[in-house]
């Protein structure tokens, strides 16, 4: 599949401008551009292979006369790398009429763009909050595309993801407007979670964008990067990033009608000001509830009300108690129509004889994917597709007492109903049309 012509532009531009020689090259041209008299035209005023390796020389060693060695290093490197690779690229002219080599920018778009310019003014990053080592990594790791697709998708969240995750939405983005979370296939996110896990990630890591575990296989934005200050970065390839890695430094605003009680339980109480004139924001807020008690209560609460449709993923069986199954059973029984997913054997064989009506799937991987040995996510109910409850975190606590945050959201309108219903809307119907063909019975899991 072909990038789109923006983001082969960048890719072009970051390739010239990774290797600091080649800035170097280029910021000298620029600068025999800028100060020649000659009228305007595409192509700038030529120089010398000699000239232009006493030049970068000059860079590289931060000095103003090199040596002899100094130089010759530097020619050759010009001669037999750079100078081929910009002109392969077509953004100089070489020039090997009579015994003068001489190379010329030419008339390539990229030397138009505002941060390629603004990098070119300052190519040994003088400028740069970081040294000019981790800006050299920074250009060579943002050439993939892929990579910036990483960087992304992480600007857009809020703590570390995991691999399985991160790919399933690289995945889905680079094939497009068209491609969804759920039309994303496991052998796709395999190959790609591949490609992360061995190269991109450590790489971004490396050149500090990103943090990434190779125990747990998370990845997360490194917020205080410095290369989100720098105005090349700014004004070119993560530009839109960069306003939300921003946004990221600040702790998530808590509104002041889901404050949390001191026994862990979500408040609504009225913000100051309020009236009856004023719209109902519980449609447009999702609630933080924090504590198992809590968050089970919720679940049991959103069981009872359903109307038409139930649906509920479970990661293990720590998840399930008596009264989980007991309001299940009961939803069935009235006539709603009852989806309990997992990829625990033993949670849907327990489903099964406890809740004899309900349609027992198996989540296939994708963004409800979950580890059976890591309950991070996995625990969702959502009925009626407008009310939702997903379970954001677990963990342990220093008193090493087990610790359950969820946010909800309802109406169709919410923001988090919005999102579930999206992924999982298709998903469901599939599953409704599958059952009705198959035996409800049957002991192999319905794949979701």
């Amino acid at each position: 599949m072909s990038s789109p012509p923006n983001a082969e532009m960048t890719t072009a531009a970051l390739d010239s401008l990774a290797n600091p020689c080649r800035r170097y090259l280029l910021a000298a041209l620029l600068e025999r551009e800028d100060t020649s008299t000659v009228d305007p035209s595409p192509e700038s005023e030529p120089m010398s292979i000699t000239a232009l390796a006493t030049e970068v020389a000059t860079w590289e060693h931060d000095c103003p006369i090199v040596t002899n060695d100094q130089f010759e290093q530097s020619h050759v490197g010009l001669v037999h790398a750079h100078v081929p690779r910009l002109v392969d690229s077509g953004v100089v002219i070489r020039n090997d009429d009579g015994a003068v080599t001489t190379v010329a920018l030419a008339d390539h778009p990229i030397l138009e763009i505002e941060w390629v310019r603004t990098l070119l003014d300052d190519p040994a990053g003088d400028a740069f909050a970081a040294d000019e080592a981790t800006l050299n990594r920074t250009l060579e790791v943002l050439r993939n595309p892929r990579a910036r697709t990483v960087v992304t998708v992480l600007a857009t969240r809020r703590g570390a993801v995991p691999v399985s995750d991160l790919a399933a939405t690289v995945v889905a983005r680079e094939g497009g407007d068209e491609t969804r979370l759920v039309d994303v296939t496991e052998a796709a996110c395999a190959s790609v979670a591949a490609t992360l896990v061995h190269h991109h990630l450590p790489a971004l890591s490396d050149a500090g964008l990103l943090t990434y575990d190779e125990t747990t296989r998370r990845a997360g934005i490194a917020p205080d990067a410095p290369q989100w200050e720098s105005d090349w970065v700014v004004e070119g390839p993560l530009a839109d990033m960069a306003a939300l890695v921003r946004e990221l430094r600040t702790p998530a605003a808590v509104s002041s009608d889901n404050r949390v009680a001191p026994n862990g339980s979500a408040t609504n109480q009225p913000t100051a000001g309020s009236g009856p004139d004023e719209t109902d924001a519980r449609g447009n807020t999702c609630r933080t509830i924090d504590g198992v008690e809590n968050v089970f209560a919720r679940g049991h609460e959103i069981a009872d009300h359903a109307e038409d449709e139930l649906f509920v993923t479970i990661p293990d069986g720590d998840r399930i108690g008596a009264t989980c199954l007991e309001r299940w059973h009961a939803a069935a029984e009235r006539g709603i129509d009852v989806y309990v997913g997992s990829r625990s054997p033993r949670v849907r064989d327990t489903i099964r004889s406890a809740v004899p009506k309900a349609t027992v799937c198996e989540p296939q991987f994708d963004w409800l994917n979950f580890s059976t040995t890591e309950a991070h996510h996995g625990h969702v109910v959502f009925a009626d597709r407008e009310t939702a409850l997903l379970v954001a975190a677990e963990g342990t606590r220093s008193d090493g007492e087990g610790r359950m945050v969820a946010i909800t959201g309802d109406g169709r309108e919410n923001p988090l109903v919005s999102l579930v219903r999206e992924q999982l809307g298709p998903r469901i119907e599939r599953l409704a049309a599958v059952r009705d063909e198959r035996d409800g019975q049957s002991k192999t899991p319905l794949p979701m």
